[in-house]
């Protein structure tokens, strides 16, 4: 009776196990053969897709700050089900999914009308607090396991404008790394959700150290020769393309991982950027409409890839779905690297800056020389 109970134990035991792994996302590995189920698999174009989906759960043991915690199961298959329809809306070719609980969720946010489209793949990420993961659908199949990284970033307060005096390091518990072949080229895709609160300065401290562990992950497969993709909810103001807001950053999150090796030139590009007007360019808005910002990105290696164009879907979402919109970039993956597109960003800074120099010195030539004339004139 004993051996009974205790085989009894084991076997509750490894289907709880289980149960809680499928819950919680092992979708990670490759298939045996991969195949391309977009329209035209030889073509160099993909649609690449961001979206934040707020709470992408299921309400059954939904963790306290889940707005279907309590067992709201109800409301819960209505979300799910209105994600869905964005998703289908979209139609993107691999789409990043924030905030999503499992591998269930990520299938159910695929569509009945799509299960044979997109496959699901998560990661199981750390965020004890929140349970949230980040996920991907894709028509093109990964061509090995998901992953991740747990190596950690350090904050460097004496080059920060984060206004943060302490030490901080820090992962990014809620990333993965994918990679899928299009156009004889390898693309690697790396999805991620970093910490929230744009303007705390606690926060910006921890995503300064979180970015170091992107810029790593990508400099890591650029310098394999693939072409880089980084896509998701970043929680971050650009300096470069601001907001319809007019928000500046306090942190240099997006500087950083654009040029993530830290050379001066920036080896990626943010996709929506100037292709989008200002007032247009927001990823985020309050309930009420009245505070909007861009927190959400896709980013490409600017040698391996030409953005052909890229959108913010205001269209698709209202606030009852998320408070995020999702981000669409067409992109064209180039079958080679182009070099000198690839550092054509860095030139330009210096080719000003000489410009700027030499238009200084003329300047100043022709103020003496003006003011030669004058003196001469007034003495006689």
């Amino acid at each position: 009776m004993r051996r009974l109970v205790v085989a009894l134990v084991v076997v509750v035991v490894a289907w709880t196990i289980t149960a809680s792994a499928s819950a919680s996302g092992t979708c990670h590995a490759s298939p045996t053969t991969a195949s391309d189920r977009r329209t035209d698999p030889t073509s160099a174009r993909l649609v690449v897709g961001a979206w934040n989906a707020e709470w992408l759960f299921d309400g059954q043991n939904d963790v306290a700050a889940s707005p279907y915690s309590g067992g709201n199961v109800a409301g819960a298959d209505a979300h799910v089900s209105d994600v869905a329809n964005v998703v289908a809306a979209l139609d993107a070719d691999v789409l990043v999914l924030v905030e999503a609980e499992s591998c269930e969720m990520l299938e159910r946010a695929a569509g009945s009308g799509n299960a044979t489209t997109y496959a699901a793949h998560m990661v199981q990420g750390t965020d004890t607090f929140t349970m949230q993961n980040v996920g991907l659908l894709t028509k093109v199949d990964v061509v090995s396991a998901l992953s991740r990284v747990e190596d950690r970033g350090d904050y460097d307060s004496s080059t920060s404008t984060c206004a943060w005096s302490g030490v901080k390091d820090s992962g990014v518990s809620k990333h993965f790394l994918a990679r899928v072949r299009v156009n004889d080229r390898y693309v690697s895709i790396i999805g991620a959700h970093l910490k929230a609160f744009p303007t705390d300065a606690s926060s910006c401290a921890q995503r300064e150290a979180q970015v170091e562990v992107l810029r790593a992950l990508a400099r890591a497969r650029y310098e394999a020769g693939d072409a880089v993709v980084v896509a998701g909810d970043l929680n971050d103001f650009s300096e470069l393309h601001v907001d319809s807001d007019g928000n500046s950053p306090t942190s240099r999150v997006l500087a950083k991982l654009r040029d993530f090796d830290g050379d001066g030139v920036d080896e990626l590009e943010e996709a929506v950027g100037s292709r989008v007007s200002q007032s247009d360019r927001y990823t985020w808005s309050s309930s009420t409409g009245s505070s909007r910002s861009k927190l959400d990105y896709i980013l490409t290696s600017s040698g391996d890839v030409r953005v052909v164009s890229a959108s913010i879907r205001h269209d698709l979402v209202t606030n009852a779905i998320s408070d995020h919109y999702p981000l669409v970039a067409t992109i064209e993956v180039l079958a080679t690297r182009d070099e000198a597109s690839a550092n054509a960003k860095g030139v330009v800074g210096p080719v000003l800056y000489v410009i700027a120099a030499l238009a200084l010195v003329v300047g100043v030539g022709l103020a003496r020389k003006f003011g030669a004339c004058k003196t001469k004139l007034e003495t006689k």
